[in-house]
């Protein structure tokens, strides 16, 4: 009897453990489900197949035009590398919805989804994105491992997720946009091109004024400090305001995580900016159909941001 219960209670002693550190992540309203919810995996299936089922899965679903949303900003050594065919490090820090919570296995996350997108785009450079998400982290967590990070992985490119936990917590404002920029220069002084990625969009957030505020004041310190910034704030809007082409569910059932179809459709359309961002200087002029210009980049992400903050929280 003894060995029976150690072997039924063992396996949920373990899931607690991994679960606990993913709990800070999850704000007050959604602390509740997800602390009742563990991802359930999706039956066993090696990464390869399971990749093309989802790549399969997404095709017409999420509409992500060519360009991708614009990053209003350059990438010059991410575009030395794939230009020349090297090899690109991609570092991929942030909280919970970089590591992946809400994805059925870890092939699903997004820094995974990239790492596959990007390698279709430049076949002939082996690229690696290293997921360096922590579930329940702010930006000052972030920091006090970037300088580390930097160290151990000498990536190419950084993407920094940021701003989601900050807002929900209404960390003060001024340190937060403090540490974003202290954060930028030591990427750039690391030698690598620096890449935000603002908040996801959250229409169950208790206080949509400061949710919308953190997104603006991301987009303004990216404009400050010329960093591109990857909006999936104004991408999900966008997605959900196009009544003519309906995106089904991206979120998780805690409703504030993506899920596996969410994190594909945000990966693929973030490969594509990139692709854009880097190709630019051999491109044609941009069309009547790009998505946003760099100069409405940032201006249409902070009128997203007030029209959420005039609206009631859903």
């Amino acid at each position: 009897m003894t060995r029976l219960l150690h072997h039924v209670l063992r396996p949920l002693a373990v899931t607690a453990a991994m679960l606990l550190p993913g709990l800070a992540a999850v704000p007050p309203a959604a602390l509740a489900a997800e602390a009742a919810v563990t991802p359930k995996r999706a039956p066993e299936q090696d990464a390869g197949s399971f990749g093309l089922a989802l790549d399969t899965s997404i095709d017409g679903v999420c509409r992500v035009p060519e360009d991708g949303p614009d990053l209003a900003g350059d990438l010059p050594v991410t575009d030395e590398k794939l230009e020349e065919g090297r090899p690109l490090v991609v570092l991929a820090i942030g909280s919970s919805s970089t590591q992946g919570y809400g994805a059925p296995r870890p092939e699903a996350s997004y820094p995974f989804r990239l790492e596959r997108d990007l390698a279709r785009r430049y076949p002939e450079s082996r690229i690696r994105v290293i997921n360096a998400g922590v579930g329940g982290e702010i930006a000052a967590d972030q920091l006090t491992r970037l300088d580390e990070l930097l160290a151990e992985n000498d990536p190419d490119l950084v993407i920094w997720q940021a701003g989601t936990n900050d807002a929900l917590r209404a960390v003060d404002r001024a340190r937060f946009t403090d540490q974003l920029r202290e954060g930028l220069e030591m990427i750039r002084e690391s030698g690598a091109d620096a890449l935000l990625m603002d908040l996801q969009l959250y229409p169950g957030a208790k206080d949509p004024g400061t949710y919308a505020a953190f997104v603006t004041l991301m987009h303004q310190v990216a404009e400050e400090t010329h960093t591109p910034i990857y909006s999936r704030y104004a991408l999900m809007t966008a997605w959900e305001e196009d009544r003519a082409h309906p995106t089904p569910d991206l979120l998780f059932t805690d409703r504030f995580h993506l899920n596996a179809l969410g994190y594909a459709c945000i990966s693929r359309a973030l490969a594509a900016a990139i692709a854009h961002t880097v190709d630019e200087d051999e491109a044609a002029p941009a069309g009547p159909g790009r998505v946003q210009t760099a100069a409405t980049a940032t201006a249409g992400a902070a009128a997203g941001a007030q029209r959420a903050a005039s609206e009631p929280a859903r």
